[in-house]
């Protein structure tokens, strides 16, 4: 079997897609997109059969959408256009028949540290509020859904609706009041309110926390739940009433994702989990799970993509992944990722805030050698996503489709597929990323000495400042970062704030000479590219200072051999510009200069 992207022209926006080979048959398979709101009205969408007829409907917000076609949508309470540079009511929402009485109601979870609230689907004609879709003005009122608030509170920005404990009945696991757990109903009056069950101790975020997921971690056939610090441990009897077990387990290389799923990625038998790293930032892996080790489960990280094009294997970059499904898009038997770009999810706050809002899946591949792989596929290139991304069937037709809501509005990525000759596959076979090679704005690390300084380093942050030049700097303390090292446990910090910006830094010289030098830099994700230059002299093409998730140093990084003769002289950085990636702060952080004296030039 073979994949690869292609492109092609639709009425709608269609993606790159997925192609398999069957004898001499190519198979694609595509996504259209089609926009059923352009307004905010809710961070997530979700699909169902909300009026009976045996199609899924899609609900959005204060709206649901009738299948299969979306062009008339119904109210199911009064809509309020949110503020896309503040965050929306409705966060969440899922469709499930919750009081058994054969009609799908709409369970909403808004804003971390809010009420939840199920709205009831009434028993009058579900037709008399209807309006098209492109209508400014509202439905009737007769429509609107009667609305019951079953919880005061909750929080996690990747909660779950599913059955947890195997009582055949969906469970909200979300947190509260500092407690991972869940949340149940009473399936005769699903509309008082709902307990909530603490499993942990108090040891999750009391509004907001990343990352969260459901999942058989161990194999005992119970679902677990997991985050980002690890997994939760369902014991065999009274799960409501007991605390899980704790297994601490560092499953992100930073804060915390979205979406965490368990399964068993490369086919021996046992469950990896996944998940993407930092919701606001970059990172998408998998923990491969190494079996028992002293009684716990060890897992081996995997990255599939990062902040650089050279940390994927076909150079993607995206971030924000605050949403995260697991679905086998293609058919072949292994499960999918699928994801995308948050659009305008911190605003201007995030890194690559203004990149395209693209929906992305990745395809799962294994070869005879045990080698996996995540081929990604364009879906859209328009929708992004929001705090929920959805799978439904919305057509009828058992292949998935995607259900979207964010600030861009609501949007469904319906799958088709098609046929296409060799030629059009051959040529359009995708090319694995060329790395560039090593890095030149990075060094090795330094050896420090006795006093915590590196040999031969004039402290930047002891240099003398000779022009007045752009932004403002200090000495900055750098001994509570546990992620690097710095020369005398301090930098220079400067707020340089725009491209172009220059400081110039005075430094003395022993005696004359010829001279290597190096510098060390901090490197993080809000800063951006310079260039350093020695008495007017350039010693170095740009250095690029972005770095993530953490606060590191690059280093020492050569720039370069020159002649110097005893006295004072100065150095020069300039702001150039900076990684697509990185936030536009356009900070520097400088650690120090160093000047290795050359004894002997054959």
């Amino acid at each position: 079997m073979h994949r690869l992207f292609l492109r092609v022209a639709s009425a709608f926006v269609v993606s790159q897609f997925f192609i398999s080979v069957i004898a001499e048959e190519f198979e694609i398979i595509e996504f259209e997109t089609k926009q059923l709101s352009d307004r905010y009205f809710s961070e997530g969408a979700n699909g169902g059969d909300i009026d009976g007829d045996g199609i899924t409907d899609v609900v959005y917000g204060p709206y649901w959408y009738r299948g299969p076609s979306y062009s008339e949508r119904f109210e199911i309470y009064p809509p309020v256009e949110q503020d896309r540079n503040r965050y929306a009511d409705n966060f969440f929402s899922w469709v499930y028949d919750f009081d058994g009485n054969g009609k799908s109601d709409v369970f909403v979870v808004g804003f971390p540290g809010t009420p939840a609230y199920l709205y009831q689907n009434p028993d009058s004609d579900l037709n008399s509020a209807s309006e098209d879709v492109d209508s400014t003005a509202n439905a009737s009122p007769m429509g609107h859904w009667q609305k019951y608030q079953v919880l005061d509170w909750v929080s996690n920005e990747s909660p779950q609706v599913l059955d947890l404990v195997g009582d055949e009945n969906p469970e909200l696991v979300c947190t509260r009041d500092g407690f991972f757990g869940f949340a149940t109903f009473d399936s005769k009056d699903p509309f008082e309110t709902w307990v909530f069950h603490p499993i942990s101790e108090r040891i999750a975020p009391p509004r907001f926390g990343h990352g969260l997921g459901v999942g058989d971690v161990n194999g005992d056939d119970r679902m677990d739940i997991i985050f980002s610090g690890g997994w939760f441990e369902q014991p065999e009897v009274a799960p409501a009433l007991t605390r899980w077990k704790l297994h601490p387990v560092a499953f992100s290389t930073s804060y915390g994702g979205a979406d965490m799923h368990a399964y068993d990625v490369d086919g021996d038998g046992d469950s990896d989990v996944l998940t993407s790293h930092a919701a606001h930032d970059f990172g998408l892996g998998w923990y491969e799970n190494q079996g028992e080790v002293d009684g716990e489960i060890r897992f081996e990280h995997h990255l599939i993509m990062g902040d650089q094009p050279n940390q994927n294997r076909y150079g993607l970059v995206v971030s924000e992944l605050h949403s995260v499904a697991l679905t086998d898009v293609d058919g072949d038997g292994l499960k999918d990722l699928v994801t995308g770009k948050t659009y305008w999810s911190h605003h201007r706050q995030s890194p690559m805030w203004d990149a395209p809002p693209s929906v992305y899946w990745f395809c799962l591949t294994r070869n005879d050698d045990g080698e996996i792989d995540w081929v990604p596929h364009l879906a859209g290139d328009q929708p992004g996503i929001g705090r929920q991304l959805s799978v439904c069937d919305l057509n009828q037709d058992a292949l998935p489709d995607f259900v979207i809501g964010g600030m861009k509005g609501a949007h469904v990525l319906i799958q088709k597929k098609r046929v296409v000759d060799r030629k059009t596959w051959e040529a359009s076979q995708p090319a694995r990323y060329v790395s560039e090679g090593l890095r030149r704005d990075r060094g090795e690390l330094p050896i420090f000495d006795e006093t915590g300084r590196i040999p031969l380093a004039i402290e930047a942050e002891a240099m003398e400042v000779l022009n007045p030049s752009d932004g403002s700097w200090s000495k900055q303390d750098m001994a509570g970062f546990s992620s690097a090292r710095w020369s005398g446990d301090a930098q220079l910090f400067w707020r340089a704030g725009k491209v172009d910006a220059e400081l110039s830094l005075g430094f003395e010289v022993p005696s004359d000479g010829d001279y290597k030098i190096a510098a060390v830099f901090s490197i993080a994700r809000d800063y951006p590219m310079v260039t350093v230059t020695v008495d007017q002299g350039l010693l170095s093409e740009s250095l690029d200072l972005y770095h993530y998730p953490d606060v590191k140093t690059t280093g020492l990084v050569p720039l370069g051999e020159v002649q110097l003769k005893r006295g004072k002289h100065h150095l020069t950085v300039s702001v150039t510009g900076e990684n697509a990636s990185a936030i536009p702060a356009k900070f520097v952080g400088f650690d120090c200069l160093v000047l290795m004296p050359v004894v002997d030039k054959k």
